[in-house]
């Protein structure tokens, strides 16, 4: 199974700087697109927290899946 890492990052007040939080690995699928995206959408309204793929390649592929649904 082919892996994908994803960093949270989270602010811990209004205004700080975003910290990592934890890094995990998920299974790269369009599950994992969906939800990566989830995940975001959900923290749009707290500044500085947000989901990240480590790998750029990852990103442009999400990205792309995106455009298409």
């Amino acid at each position: 199974m082919k892996t994908i890492e994803v960093q949270h990052w989270n602010a811990e007040y209004k205004g700080a700087e975003s910290k990592l939080i934890k890094t995990e690995e998920w299974e790269d699928s369009e599950e994992s697109f969906i939800k990566f995206y989830e995940l975001n959408n959900s923290l749009r309204y707290c500044n500085g927290c947000h989901y990240l793929f480590t790998d750029k390649k990852v990103n442009e592929r999400y990205r792309e899946f995106y455009k298409k649904h």
